[in-house]
């Protein structure tokens, strides 16, 4: 048996390290369980799974024994850019593009011990933050800083301990540390010296550009749960910013005509992650459990996508994100000690304001329909959840659009993003020791 829990214990820790990015709002991931993900996200004042490491870790003194959870989320997808029209990038009315077809993976992995009637431990591996997206290479937004494929990528390990002092309250707290990872790609027009005893001054080609940087930061974090009455239980936890300094950079132009490298050269950055706080009501009763929840996000921290060059150039995206909140409701019923099921539902609104909205994360306000249900099996649970997220659309017509196409040629892309809406589909399996 304890071969058994050494095992579930590397592979859990071991999926866990595996990277993810996702196509989000914003790019805050609260995908990290499948019970969760069925509930529309409404778990923080529950709180009563492994995954309580990432939701409220004062939750795992709830858990007996050793326990072990692993799954991921997958997320597909979609959306469409309606154009203007602009005769400078050669595009009609009402021309659309849509982004590429992909499936992003979002694994978690949890272990937590029951170390007496008053302190527990635990340790998990998730993906706080993340954001996929991928245009085709001739869409007209290409010029823009990222716009044909985007990648963030982001994996925190958090080891963490609660205490249970009473009855009616439990604690817990922990740092994480977070691997950073992102990669811009775009398209640009790259000026050249004009030849030797010739006037032309406006020579230049069109390459692809590609910059990449990564980094170890950390943060950390905290929950409470407090059993006001019986079966009427409130919940909080705060995650705190991290701030990635990316001194390792990279930047590589490649000529669209021959694939040929331009340049090189190196890049810093600065990339800070938001702090969250989470807040959740439960109530139980018989076999009903219902929760409402909120999560402040200060994304008013993600000011700027600033990128420094080795040669003193620079690339500014100005943000100015602003600060938000995310509703949630959940329930589940359990039907016989074989099967819960569950439904939720959230309502998340966009930091992004319209004078800064772009395609990196072009998000409106967003709903989302959960349902899923859970398998007891002995030691073992399965649970499976369903998310539909629907995204509302937006115009762009602000300066990030404005872009150099070719000699002496400025130009402003403008239109809607839309039809943008996302399936989610998630699986956990957890065993009890």
């Amino acid at each position: 048996m304890k071969g058994l829990l050494y095992l579930c214990v590397l592979g859990a820790v071991g999926w866990l390290l595996i990277p993810a990015a996702v196509f989000g709002n914003g790019f805050d991931i609260y995908e990290q369980s499948a019970k969760a993900v069925g509930m529309g996200g409404a778990v923080t004042a529950q709180a009563d799974e492994p995954a309580a490491i990432f939701f409220n870790p004062a939750g795992i003194t709830q858990l007996d024994g050793t326990q072990v959870s692993v799954g991921a989320c997958f997320v597909m997808p979609t959306m469409s850019f309606k154009s203007d029209g602009n005769p400078a990038m050669g595009t009609s009315l009402d021309q659309r593009w849509k982004i590429k077809d992909r499936t992003w993976p979002i694994p978690n992995g949890y272990v937590t011990h029951k170390v007496n009637d008053k302190v527990s431990i635990g340790l998990g591996t998730f993906a706080h933050f993340g954001l996929g997206v991928e245009w085709p290479n001739d869409w007209e937004g290409r010029f823009t800083p990222g716009t044909t494929k985007t990648v963030i990528v982001t994996t925190s390990i958090s080891p963490v301990i609660a205490f249970k002092p009473s009855e009616r309250l439990s604690i817990g707290f922990g740092p994480y540390i977070q691997f950073f990872d992102i990669e811009l790609n775009n398209q640009a027009f790259v000026a050249l010296p004009s030849p030797p005893l010739t006037p032309n001054r406006n020579r230049g080609q069109t390459v692809d550009a590609r910059m990449t940087a990564e980094d170890w930061d950390w943060g950390w974090q905290a929950g409470l749960l407090v059993k006001i009455v019986d079966g009427l239980t409130f919940g909080a936890s705060y995650l705190s910013e991290v701030r990635h300094r990316l001194n390792n950079g990279d930047q590589g132009l490649t000529s669209l005509a021959n694939g040929a490298l331009v340049s090189s050269q190196g890049c810093s950055s600065i990339f800070t992650l938001p702090a969250t706080l989470r807040l959740g009501l439960a109530w139980k009763r018989g076999g009903w459990a219902l929760e409402a929840g909120a999560q402040w996000t200060e994304w008013s921290s993600y000011k700027s996508l600033r990128a420094d060059f080795d040669d003193g150039t620079f690339l500014d995206c100005r943000k100015r994100w602003h600060d938000v909140w995310t509703w949630r409701i959940g329930a589940q019923y359990r039907v016989s000690k074989y099967l819960d099921v569950r439904a939720g539902v959230f309502y998340d609104e966009t930091p992004i304001p319209r004078s800064t909205l772009d395609p990196l994360v072009p998000s409106g306000d967003r709903v989302g329909y959960c349902g899923g249900f859970g398998l007891n099996l002995g030691k073992m649970t399965l649970d499976f959840g369903y998310n539909y997220i629907k995204d509302r659309s937006r115009r762009w017509n602000n300066p990030s659009g404005d872009v150099n196409v070719g000699p002496a040629t400025l130009t402003r892309v403008t239109g809607r993003f839309e039809k943008a809406y996302a399936h989610l589909y998630s699986v956990n399996v957890t065993y009890r020791f």
